[in-house]
């Protein structure tokens, strides 16, 4: 099992961020699962702005898999906005490594604290109930948004602030934590709350939610969790849990329904699980309402809305008008709950309104200086020749010819060549490289354990590569002549586009076609093939250098027009020394490997390492989603052949006969 063990070194006052946003932290540090939690200052904004940090362990961020998920993840939650969820900032990457995101100031305190401590059983049912609808409120909110459930609903990412009550982290740890086998400390508290199904790695319904919002009822009126972390899917299908002792009958049964093992018996969505559980409460309190409560205009107005969008059954107009009144006196309940709750906190919290306002309008100007740059950009990229020339226009700056097969020389080395194909045109242009020799692996120190111990190979026999990615046009022509279904571009354009959303199995059946069509021996590269071609005889962390340099790749720091938004049309950057483009960055590239955690035992020759019933195939080069640590030419990660995304795509090799 893989253990979180270390942290960074950090410090009370200490500045970081990259070199255009930068932090200082207000110490002391408290424990996250992620790493550590941290109260902090924006600094690159005219007045220091009060924020949260949680910065990632070292250990989390070695992990391709989760750290892809992690920005995804952050992106996703950087698009969601209510009172009752999180504002997520973005994240952020420090030149000495550090990984952090920034969010809203949090005081800190969370459900699972008061539950722990039992603080949780002193409440007051109408504070008790303003407390579980505003959580209601913010995950139906976020399913309503994101279209999925949150997936992971516990205690310990439900914060309860002074100002605004409760807060959701809209970051769910099953996601993160899906493909690892970490174990954390402090750990998630997501699997004591989790649904049955939950425990299964596909795709839940909404009510997994409801399932979790249950659980987290019953801790709330019992002053326990239902189950432990250790709980199977078995206990918690087959455990009889205690009615808590301060609800009726009628509310146990209502919690029961939410607990039930067939997602479709529960409630339609969390509100109405909380509705149904203190509706006696709420027919009794009717008439102790004030008109201050009933006179919220505003507030009324928009929670009424966020509950049209989401409930999916309807009540008599006076239901709805009290409803409405009692749901307001529930979010001014919890925030006094919070107030109560919260006493020991002394964070400083009284500018955070002004300081935000601030902050937006900075965003906002920053925004527009950006969109301005863009259009620029794209006004001269406009004045550029039609991209589907880029790839003629790039042989003759670079003094490459591109020949038939017929006519090139292959036993010359990085000759640029193509093969015609059966079905007409010609397929990849293909890069002949000699037989040679180098070290595969992480010579910087800068990578993962994967990626050791470092290995001689001696390629024995020439190979090709193509020279850029497969594209789009490539793959659509394979695709149409074979009755494949065509890849989602994502709205982004085909053509001289990569071809995304492939899996590995789609892309050995187009280096077969090509095969077929060309009666040559195409395939995915090897690793170590693959490797040879991005390292062009350099030896550092990318073919260019150790450190990142403008225009030359395509990531989510490296400073392109593509940079985190999509990937670039083939060819647009420089081509490394051997006239190869988008090795590093652009889109995530199968190849043919088998995937094995350590290079012990990695063939010497060249090729590739195979064995029966493989699980995972191996993947390199990192994509315009990525940052940069991820696309270092040893850089290597695994996904299971049958699946696809959006920063996935591929490139081709070929054997060369010796006697050519």
């Amino acid at each position: 099992m893989e253990k979180q063990q270390q942290s960074h070194a950090l410090n009370d006052g200490q500045v970081i961020g990259p070199e255009h946003h930068k932090f200082k932290l207000k110490g002391p540090a408290t424990a996250h699962p992620l790493g550590q939690f941290w109260q902090a200052e924006d600094i690159s904004t005219p007045s220091p702005t009060p924020v949260s940090i949680i910065v990632i362990s070292p250990e989390l961020t070695r992990h391709k898999g989760l750290l892809a998920a992690f920005k995804q993840q952050i992106i996703q939650a950087k698009n969601l906005h209510h009172k009752h969820i999180v504002s997520i900032y973005g994240y952020f990457v420090e030149r000495g490594g550090i990984l952090f995101f920034a969010c809203e100031a949090l005081d800190g305190l969370t459900l699972d604290t008061l539950i722990k401590t039992k603080k949780v059983t002193k409440l007051k049912a109408n504070h008790l109930r303003g407390l579980l609808l505003q959580t209601a409120v913010a995950v139906d909110i976020f399913t309503n948004k994101v279209r999925k459930p949150h997936g992971a609903l516990a205690p310990d990412l439900i914060y309860i602030n002074r100002q605004g009550g409760v807060k959701l982290l809209p970051i769910s740890p099953r996601t993160l934590l899906q493909e690892t086998s970490f174990t954390l400390q402090p750990a998630f508290q997501f699997p004591a709350y989790q649904s049955p199904e939950a425990f299964h790695a596909n795709l839940l319904p909404t009510t997994a939610d409801v399932y979790s919002m249950g659980c987290i009822a019953y801790a709330a009126l019992s002053g326990a969790a239902p189950f432990s972390l250790t709980d199977d899917e078995a206990l918690h299908i087959r455990k009889e849990l205690k009615q808590p002792f301060k609800t009726s009958k009628n509310q146990w049964m209502i919690l029961q329904q939410a607990l039930a093992t067939d997602p479709e018996e529960r409630q339609a969505n969390a509100i109405a699980l909380i509705q149904a559980l203190f509706n006696e409460q709420e027919e009794k309190g009717v008439e102790s309402l004030n008109s201050d409560t009933m006179h919220q205009d505003d507030e009324a107005t928009e929670y009424t809305s966020n509950i049209a969008d989401i409930r999916h059954s309807s009540k008599l107009p006076i239901r709805l008008l009290l409803w409405t009144s009692l749901f307001f006196s529930g979010v001014l309940v919890g925030f006094t709950a919070s107030l109560y709750l919260a006493q020991e906190q002394q964070a400083a919290t009284n500018n955070h309104i002004t300081a935000w306002k601030e902050q937006a309008q900075i965003w906002k100007a920053t925004s527009d200086d950006h969109e301005q740059t863009i259009q620029l950009l794209k006004k001269k990229l406009e004045e550029l020749p039609d991209i589907t020339t880029l790839a003629a226009a790039t042989s003759a700056a670079n003094k490459i010819a591109v020949l038939p097969r017929e006519e090139a020389k292959l036993e010359e080395n990085f000759g640029v060549f193509q093969d015609a194909l059966d079905s007409g045109a010609y397929g990849p242009q293909m890069i002949s490289l000699p037989a040679g020799t180098f070290q595969l692996g992480d010579l910087n120190q800068q990578g993962d354990d994967n990626e050791q111990p470092v290995q001689t190979i001696t390629h024995l026999h020439p190979f090709a590569l193509s020279r850029f990615e497969v594209t789009f046009a490539q793959y659509d022509h394979f695709a149409k002549l074979t009755g494949r279904s065509l890849p989602n571009d994502e709205g982004w354009g085909r053509d001289s586009q990569p071809v995304i959303n492939v899996s590995w199995q789609d892309a050995t059946a187009y280096a077969a076609w090509l095969s077929a069509e060309t009666g040559e021996n195409y395939r995915l590269p090897s690793e170590a093939e693959w490797e040879y071609a991005a390292r062009s005889g350099s030896q550092s962390a990318f073919w260019w250098g150790n450190e990142l340099s403008p225009q030359r790749a395509v990531c989510d720091e490296c400073g392109s027009l593509w940079d985190g938004k999509k990937p670039a049309p083939v060819g647009s950057l420089a081509a490394n020394p051997w006239g190869f483009h988008d090795l590093n960055g652009n889109v995530d590239e199968w190849v043919q490997d088998c995937y094995s955690d350590t290079y012990l035992g990695h063939p010497s020759d060249g090729s590739a390492r195979t064995q029966t019933n493989c699980n995972f195939r191996s993947m390199r080069g990192g994509s315009w989603f990525d940052i940069s640590r991820v696309i270092r030419s040893a850089s290597r990660y695994r996904h299971p052949p049958n699946t696809s995304r959006n920063t996935w795509g591929f490139r081709v090799a070929l054997d060369l006969n010796s006697d050519r």
